[in-house]
């Protein structure tokens, strides 16, 4: 199971900060324990010079952008551990690679080394506290580490590696073995804590209808899947349908009073342009009139007139046929758009979510299809006892 740390190295005052970078690298790429360097890659900076091309950035930063404070970090160290016998050093040295390409960025310089002189393959990444640019600095912020094992966790699920048993596994197989004792229908299908049992069956590669499942969901995809739910708290997938069928009710309501403001919204303004260009029209319509309504005047005043007319269809259409002030429109309209600015954006943010919890939904239907249609199969497969006895006469 791959354990992740995140340690800070600070730099000692009795020390200059190349001392103490290359005490750090030293030790991670002692050639004793990575079987004379061999499993060492690097990113953003020379295997031969890491402390050189590190202390290169940290010049530049200071230089440009500050000078350096107390208990200044000069570089993080990540540490990954795997489970025994479950990894080779050279794939070990891979993941540690797209685990710390993946948290830094690719934007700051570091030394990845897998070390082989423990029972428990491990890697050791020191990264520079300065970007490659040197225009920035990594924040180690409360929520790092907490991003650095997600991270982690996705690879290994992605490599079928076993990853630590987290809270929501707990949970999962608590209502397992309550639905086993408590429960005269034994385990709960629609329960997530099947999943478990594909992770194992997975990891060992075996199973008759392994390749085909694997073809119709992707390793990425499931790992993906498995860290949203554990995310979202959801352990069934009834509360996932649920879940997404509340989201739908929701956006469907918010819709309708967006778009019910939209159309006051369009009436009114439809009302006010009708005031303004009967105002615009109105001298022009009255002299029109007092001609008799002439044919010669009309085909002269031709746009004014029929706007004229336009806007008095418009005044027909008020209920009452009460005509409101302009200053009262534009209030009102001005009323509707801040009603519906909330809404609106309620309404995006939702939309957004659940397209993340539909992927999750289809995802899941396809497990559960799989997970029934093997059973079928297994079904299928196995003799009756009717068919024994016909074959043995």
């Amino acid at each position: 199971m791959a354990a992740t740390m995140l340690i800070p190295l600070h730099h000692v005052k009795s020390k200059s900060v190349g001392e103490c970078l290359d005490r750090s690298i030293d030790y991670v790429r002692d050639s004793r324990k990575t079987e004379d360097e061999k499993y060492v890659s690097t990113y953003g900076c020379d295997p031969n010079s890491v402390t050189e091309q590190f202390l290169l950035s940290r010049k530049i930063y200071e230089d440009n952008v500050r000078k350096p404070h107390k208990n200044d970090v000069i570089a993080y160290q990540i540490r990954q551990a795997f489970k025994p016998g479950e990894i080779t050093p050279e794939r070990a040295n891979e993941i540690g690679y797209e685990l710390a390409m993946k948290f830094t960025k690719g934007k700051h310089a570091f030394i990845v080394t897998t070390h082989t002189d423990k029972h428990h393959i491990h890697n050791h990444v020191v990264f520079n506290a300065v970007a490659i640019d040197g225009k920035s600095r990594f924040r180690n912020m409360y929520f790092s580490s907490y991003v650095l094992s997600r991270i982690s966790d996705m690879l290994c699920l992605e490599n079928n590696l076993s990853v630590i048993e987290s809270r929501y596994e707990q949970r999962v197989k608590s209502h397992s073995r309550m639905n086993a004792h408590g429960s005269s229908h034994g385990l709960d299908y629609n329960s997530l804590s099947f999943l478990v049992d594909i992770e194992i069956k997975m990891r060992e590669g075996k199973g008759k209808g392994y390749e085909n499942w694997a073809r119709k969901f992707n390793l990425k995809q499931r790992a993906k899947v498995l860290l949203f739910l554990e995310e979202h708290g959801i352990s069934s997938f009834e509360e996932l349908v649920k879940k997404t069928n509340t989201m739908d009710a929701e956006i469907e309501e918010l819709n309708n009073r967006v778009k019910e403001r939209n159309q006051k919204m369009a009436d009114n303004k439809e009302l006010q342009n009708a005031i303004i260009t009967y105002s615009k029209t109105s001298d022009v319509y009255t002299a029109y009139r007092e001609s008799g309504y002439s044919k010669q005047f009309l085909a002269e005043h031709e746009k004014e007139i029929q706007a004229h007319k336009d806007a008095k269809a418009v005044f027909e259409k008020v209920p009452g046929g009460k005509i409101p002030k302009l200053a009262d429109l534009r209030r009102e309209y001005g009323e509707l758009i801040e009603a519906n600015r909330p809404d609106f954006q309620q309404y995006v943010q939702l939309r957004k979510e659940r397209k993340d919890y539909l992927i999750a939904r289809k995802s899941l239907e396809l497990l559960l299809s799989r997970e029934e249609q093997e059973k079928e199969e297994k079904a299928k497969a196995k003799p009756s006892r009717s068919s024994r006895s016909e074959a043995s006469l």
